[in-house]
């Protein structure tokens, strides 16, 4: 499928004005955590740091950095890598917490460095945040 500049880059199909770009500018929060990964690939692609540290548990070890070198590493890697594509293979919910299975389609200096991922995902005061890879299944 061809896709267009005004597509979201999380692959839903719709227009990142009606998609993730509400929730990057803070006027909506996303509704599940599937929503929120995407909107989360979305920021990477489109270089929304603030959203990314907004959208980062408390307690990921990344908040080690301070928000001044967490926010500067981001930009880096958002302005070295290009994110060209999102598949989300699993969203469960459960309560306040929830997981995602998504395979990332991702290249640096042309380089494929796409990844499979299975994150964790928890309510915190009613909003969703990223926590972290989770371990593959066995």
């Amino acid at each position: 499928m061809k896709t267009t500049k005004k597509d979201c880059p999380c692959g839903s199909g719709a227009l990142y004005k009606d998609c993730c770009g509400p929730l990057h500018a803070g006027k909506a929060a996303a509704p599940t955590p599937e929503a929120l990964m995407r909107s989360r690939f979305s920021a990477f692609a489109r270089g929304e740091v603030g959203y990314l540290v907004r959208t980062l548990d408390p307690e990921h070890e990344d908040r080690a950095l301070g928000e001044a070198a967490l926010t500067l590493a981001l930009r880096e890697t958002c302005s070295r890598l290009r994110f060209m594509g999102l598949a989300v293979l699993d969203a469960r919910e459960r309560g306040d917490e929830g997981e995602v299975t998504f395979r990332a389609k991702v290249f640096d200096k042309g380089k494929d460095v796409s990844f499979t991922e299975r994150s964790e995902f928890r309510r915190r005061g009613g909003a969703w945040v990223y926590v972290g890879p989770l371990p593959e299944r066995s």
